[in-house]
């Protein structure tokens, strides 16, 4: 019987022989180590430029812990510090019988941090190295911690030019990737987002380092002009009367009262100084190239081309004058902005990767931990954090009123064929409207508070939930319906008693999604309602500065996004709590 069971079970090769073969299996086996090596010797290094690295060494200097130990020593010089941390500094001041905190020995207390945080990972590497040489299940763990470890550097270390140190964080991740991909193990959700996260801080960081080293544009290079410098204006208009050039590039401002235009302008030609030559009044001035590329640069608004009034019709474009012989004079905007310039066929515009539109990792971590304002005794992530916090209560409110609305709405639905017939059309057609237009109406009819807020942010919450408990209602077998008439059970003991527990995991799905969904309503709702305290309208005030300094808004929009996080990884504990007890009393 033992043997006979035996026999029946399933006989198959590992994953790696059964997927690569013995050849295959090998190599990839000391590839992956080959890779740990590689990953634990950059790891050291980047150790080691900091283990040596002097206070003032702009690699911990710039970095974002840096920055905050200046902070911080200025903040313990205060008489009364209002910040945690400032009040941390200032008895640590006072304990070491001095009136503030140096700024050498504070920075030199967080290079020792620093250096514990880098040896952190570096013992993590090794220990997950080990793992994999021995083919041990906890050795994505490990990594993973590595992994983690140095998507933390990537928001400390600064991006200096000549500076090695952020390149092989990033070369290190990228290997960390690989061997996360390749390690003995079975993935979990949890491993695959934060794989997909560390992926995105890495291709944003590449991104911007491929937009840096490019300076933001990738061209290629076309044929200059062919032209010729004189002295003086007049020598250029003489040139071209004698037939020396075909054209002149010069400046509207300087022509405009000496030559007539093409077609005929206001002037007589007769009348003026060079009656022979003409202002190209209607040539088009905008350069395509292959694939109807942008060439650069462009043609300058202030300047106009001149020519004779016999050749007028052969130059219909700026880029006729290509093959012709042109001409301007010397100092002179034309020569300066546009002729003397290199002409390149613009590729691919990458001025998204430049520090406004797209600042680095580094650059949002260190306004978070910079005070909000220059001088400033708070820093801005409590600001931000105070406001968080404040936008997630007005959320949870919308929230809680939404899924109760769409709970009803969807069990009314579920036991009236015509109530549904005739109200889900217009619960569908509420969500054509735009937030934006509801927002102002409802904070007139409520008036301005966090009440009107939470009923925005319960607009948007509410239809996902209503949708989704009416298809879970309706989602038990008829059968199961049957039976339960067949036992004479009311309305209300089927609801609770079959249809309910059936559509659980419907309903836990729609509030997942309205868990996010009520964070941006209410950070939308705050703005029409004046409410000051919320993410709102600290949004909207650094949007009004982001020319001038990007980091703030990225710094809030990425807390806004962990208020979404947070609040959506609460919903899924209470789905894992709720229905894991439902499976354990089934």
């Amino acid at each position: 019987m033992a043997d006979s069971a035996r026999n029946k079970l399933p006989t198959t090769a590992p994953p790696s022989l059964k997927e690569w073969g013995v050849a295959g299996a090998v190599m990839r086996y000391w590839g992956l180590n080959l890779l740990v090596i590689a990953l634990l010797l950059i790891i050291l290094s980047v150790l080691l430029v900091y283990q040596n690295a002097a206070p003032d060494a702009p690699v911990l200097l710039d970095s974002t812990v840096g920055q905050l130990g200046l902070w911080i020593a200025d903040q313990s010089a205060l008489d009364a510090p209002v910040s945690i941390l400032g009040q941390y500094a200032k008895n640590q001041a006072l304990a070491s019988g001095l009136t503030s905190l140096d700024v050498p020995t504070v920075l030199n207390a967080i290079r020792g941090g620093l250096v514990i945080f880098i040896g952190l990972a570096l013992v993590m590497g090794v220990v997950g190295f080990a793992g994999l040489l021995r083919g041990a299940r906890w050795t994505r763990a490990a990594f993973l911690v590595v992994l983690l470890l140095l998507d933390g550097l990537l928001f400390i270390v600064p991006s200096l030019a000549g500076e090695s140190v952020l390149p092989n964080i990033m070369l290190g991740l990228v290997i960390l990737l690989i061997i996360l991909l390749g390690a003995p193990g079975n993935p979990s959700k949890l491993l695959g987002f934060i794989v997909v996260i560390s992926a995105l801080l890495v291709a944003w960081e590449a991104f911007k380092a491929v937009g840096d080293s490019a300076d933001h544009k990738i061209m290629l290079s076309q044929p200059g002009w062919n032209y010729t410098v004189y002295d003086t204006l007049e020598d250029t208009l003489a040139a071209i009367e004698e037939g020396s050039i075909n054209a002149a590039v010069l400046d509207k401002n300087d022509v405009e009262d000496l030559i007539a235009e093409y077609p005929q302008g206001d002037l007589d030609p007769a009348s003026l100084p060079y009656p022979t030559l003409r202002i190209l009044a209607d040539l088009e001035t905008e350069t395509l190239g292959f694939a109807k590329l942008p060439i650069i640069p462009a043609f300058p608004g202030r300047l106009t081309v001149v020519t004779r009034e016999a050749d007028v019709t052969n130059w219909a474009a700026v880029s006729d004058l290509l093959s012709a012989k042109v001409g301007t004079f010397a100092d002179s905007f034309s020569n300066e902005k546009f002729l003397a310039l290199p002409r390149n066929l613009l590729l691919l515009d990458l001025r998204i990767s430049n520090d406004v539109n797209l600042p680095h990792l580094q650059t949002i971590a260190q306004a978070l931990f910079q005070p909000a304002r220059r001088n400033g005794e708070l820093l801005l992530g409590r600001i931000l954090g105070q406001s968080g916090i404040y936008t997630w209560s007005e959320a949870a409110l919308g929230f809680v009123a939404g899924g109760f609305l769409g709970f009803v709405l969807g069990a009314l639905f579920a036991h009236s064929r015509l109530l549904e017939r005739g109200l889900l059309p217009y619960v569908v057609m509420s969500q054509t409207i735009p937030i934006l237009a509801i927002a102002p109406m409802v904070v007139i009819w409520l008036g301005s508070g966090p009440i009107a807020v939470a009923v925005i942010s319960a607009y948007l919450t509410f239809f996902p939930v209503t949708i989704n408990t009416l298809r879970g209602l309706t989602s038990p077998d008829p059968t199961a319906l049957e039976l339960m008439h067949s036992y004479a059970a009311n309305w209300w003991t089927i609801l609770w008693k079959l249809r309910f527990p059936a559509a659980l995991p419907y309903i836990f799905t729609a509030l997942k999604v309205s868990a996010t969904a009520s964070v941006v309503g209410a950070v939308i709702g705050e703005l029409p309602s004046g409410v000051g305290d919320g993410l709102g309208r600290t949004i909207l005030n650094f949007n009004q500065y982001y020319s001038s300094d990007p980091a703030k808004l990225w710094a809030a929009i990425l807390v806004a996004a962990v208020v979404g996080i947070a609040f959506f990884v609460v919903v899924t504990l209470a789905e894992r709590v709720i229905l894991g007890q439902r499976a354990q009393g089934n």
